[in-house]
């Protein structure tokens, strides 16, 4: 938010947290339980500043789908951060991706049978504004603790890595650790400088898969 104004700044917090509150209703009652009013009042504004904000329900998903992108991608930055060797850090970041996108209860409800319409597209079709946030903040991420990595070769892998999230989101199939170790050692294999795979980790079997669930 650098060069924000204090305003600016007041309101882009404002957002995130009825975004935050937004999530909560979601998880709770669904997507068709999802009331503007009661968003409003677990922020304390009126309601007709959530519609304000975010020109009513269809931007709500939409805005939903955007900070949950940003949430999904500061996790991964934390867990890149939290492991030391090169191809621990990209193996943490993938594990953390794959399963979170199985696990995350608003996702869930996005998903159900009353929010499909609303949010399916938002995760497929038009995808693309999610595909764009990965592009730019997987590499800054692995920059920071890598820097002697190529942005050319980052830019691909962080686009790889956001769609096999969001096939993951819509359709989980196979085992984690398989997924995270083939995953791992095909983005440390492409980069070339960014590690080899984790010692004792299994290479890709015929029938790897690069979806998977975590249970």
């Amino acid at each position: 938010m650098t060069g924000q104004s204090q305003a600016e700044r007041i309101a882009h917090l404002k957002r995130t947290e009825l975004l935050d509150a937004a999530v909560d209703e979601l998880v709770e009652n669904g997507w068709r339980g999802l009331q503007m009013q009661n968003v409003a009042k677990r922020v304390g504004v009126s309601r007709q500043t959530v519609y304000n904000t975010f020109n009513g329900r269809d931007g709500l998903a939409a805005a939903l789908v955007e900070h949950l992108t940003d949430s999904f991608l500061d996790g991964f930055d934390a867990a890149f951060a939290a492991a030391e060797q090169p191809a621990g850090r990209w193996e943490a970041g993938v594990r953390y991706l794959l399963r979170r996108a199985s696990d995350d209860l608003a996702l869930r409800a996005m998903l159900g049978l009353d929010a499909q319409t609303q949010f399916l597209g938002l995760l497929t079709s038009s995808s693309a504004p999610i595909v764009v946030r990965a592009r730019q903040r997987i590499p800054a991420t692995a920059l920071r603790y890598q820097p002697e990595l190529d942005i050319q070769r980052l830019t691909p892998v962080a686009e790889v890595l956001a769609r096999l999230t969001l096939s993951e989101i819509v359709q989980p199939v196979g085992e984690l650790d398989a997924a995270v170790s083939t995953v791992t050692q095909m983005v440390t294999g492409f980069l070339g400088g960014g590690g080899s795979a984790p010692t004792g980790a299994a290479g890709p079997s015929a029938g790897s898969t690069l979806s998977c669930s975590a249970k």
